[in-house]
């Protein structure tokens, strides 16, 4: 394929990403990322603060921000082009972009504003510098610690692909020089300084956010998790990329055995996958440590297949479904309104009782929460929409002021127990609640809950608008 005619494409596909942007609203991921942009950290529950302060930069205007991704979606193509040419050549590169950009993952990540579109522009720019390196420019590997460091500014898993590169360097003679090892601890050091915030942060919660369990269910699998772990990773990539990646991934490491470029290949992508394995088994996302992998293997199997007809029909086949799946995909993710969703919340509250100071609403999860409180009005440093209030820290709502918080204050409010200094604005305020079934927590909460009516959501799912009485925190 010819350079001026992929990029006259990729310009087309950029557009067309951008027309489907402007012409579809936002969905709870992306507003769970507006949420954290106006209460920026060190870090939050689902990775690091970078995709919060990218979101931040574009101040107020959101809608500019989420155009901003069919542009990373347009650099990912060019980084992976360039990295895919240093290694093999214009044609091997401009197939494997093709096949990036038929990804239901990565048409998703290119229109929807989250981490992984940031992070992986950043990876294939680290690996760029990384393949420059180790072709013999020292300084180069400056460079790639300074992009693997913005990556993980925005995921984790992006440390995987430097891991790897680290390894197979130390591994090598002939990169065991002064100027390799200097240059390989500049690229560590700009990772650590990267993930120091998010560390320190985790660390001030004891590690909440990231445990995830204890070592013991670390190696607990279940059959449940699996399948549905199985399940999205397969509407990600598509089963023919799958069961690709598999085969692939066993011809790589039989020709690491005899090639250099088989080496680096397999440092550039084999941490990412068996990483990416592991999550899957243990019923968790793999999504992100399989997009940060896929590049380097596309190259090895695209370089394997051009020189065989059956298995460029067969890759031929394995684009076209992952077409297909990725067309389905967007279509579902954009055929209704949250907009309307809200509408239907703020109207509701129409019958509430009058209370001092008024209803307030509380919706089942983060998400939920978030992309509601997208189109409704907040209340002074409250989020508009608070998640039900729990003694575990499950979210990032649960260090964002709620409606279960007591402020200081001088008043006595109960003369029997002086010992509290401290009100809490929302007591004896009425609220609607919106989830699929009624916790404890809200029931608890309130001195009355009655269900009002059901609304489906534009994710398919059904809930229950709730309205709840006389707010009087939950009992001890």
């Amino acid at each position: 394929m010819r350079t001026k005619y992929l990029f006259s494409l990729l310009l087309l596909v950029t557009a067309l990403r951008a027309a489907w942007v402007m012409t579809h609203e936002v969905v709870p991921a992306e507003a769970y990322y507006w949420a954290c942009s106006h209460r920026l950290a060190a870090g939050y529950f689902d990775g690091p603060a970078g995709t919060a302060f990218l979101v931040r930069a574009f101040g107020e205007n959101f809608e500019l921000a989420r155009l901003f991704w069919p542009v990373l979606g347009f650099f990912c193509s060019c980084t992976a082009w360039l990295f895919v040419r240093r290694i093999y050549d214009a044609a091997v590169a401009g197939w494997c972009v093709v096949f990036l950009n038929l990804l239901p993952v990565f048409n998703t990540a290119s229109v929807v504003a989250g981490p992984l579109m940031p992070a992986m522009v950043s990876v294939l720019a680290g690996l760029v510098f990384a393949r420059v390196a180790w072709e013999g420019a020292k300084w180069a590997w400056l460079g790639a610690g300074v992009f693997f460091g913005i990556a993980l500014l925005f995921r984790y898993e992006a440390i995987l692909v430097p891991a790897g590169v680290v390894a197979a360097a130390l591994f090598s003679d002939r990169h065991r020089t002064p100027a390799d090892i200097f240059g390989l601890l500049a690229m560590v050091i700009c990772s650590f300084v990267a993930l120091l915030p998010a560390l320190l942060w985790n660390a001030a919660l004891e590690w909440i956010p990231v445990a995830g369990g204890t070592w013991k269910t670390a190696w607990e699998f279940h059959p449940v998790p699996l399948l549905e772990s199985l399940g999205n990773f397969a509407m990600a990539f598509s089963v023919p990329v799958f069961v690709a990646v598999v085969i692939a991934l066993c011809f790589l490491v039989r020709n690491a055995r005899r090639h250099g470029r088989a080496v680096f290949i397999l440092a550039a992508c084999a941490p990412a996958w068996i990483w990416a394995f592991y999550i899957l088994l243990r019923g968790g996302d793999a999504v992100p440590a399989g997009l940060f992998g896929i590049v380097p293997l596309a190259a090895f199997a695209v370089s394997a297949l051009r020189k065989n007809t059956l298995a460029l029909a067969i890759g031929g086949l394995v684009a076209v479904v992952a077409l297909l799946t990725s067309g389905y995909s967007l279509a579902v993710s954009g055929q209704a309104s949250w907009k309307s969703v809200a509408g239907y919340i703020r109207d509701s509250a129409r019958d509430l009782p009058a209370s001092e100071g008024g209803g307030f609403f509380i919706a089942e999860d983060a998400n939920l929460a978030a992309v509601l409180g997208f189109y409704l009005p907040g209340e002074g440093n409250y989020p508009p929409v608070f998640v039900p209030e729990s003694p575990d820290l499950s979210s990032q709502f649960g260090l964002w002021p709620s409606y279960a918080d007591f402020i200081e204050s001088d008043r006595v409010t109960d003369e029997y127990f002086q010992e509290q200094k401290g009100v809490n604005p929302f007591i004896g305020r009425n609220a609607i609640f919106l989830g699929r079934d009624l916790p404890q927590t809200i029931k608890g909460a309130f001195q009355d809950v009655q269900p009002l009516r059901k609304i489906t959501t534009p994710d398919g799912r059904e809930f229950t608008i709730f309205i709840c009485l006389g707010y009087q925190t939950l009992p001890l």
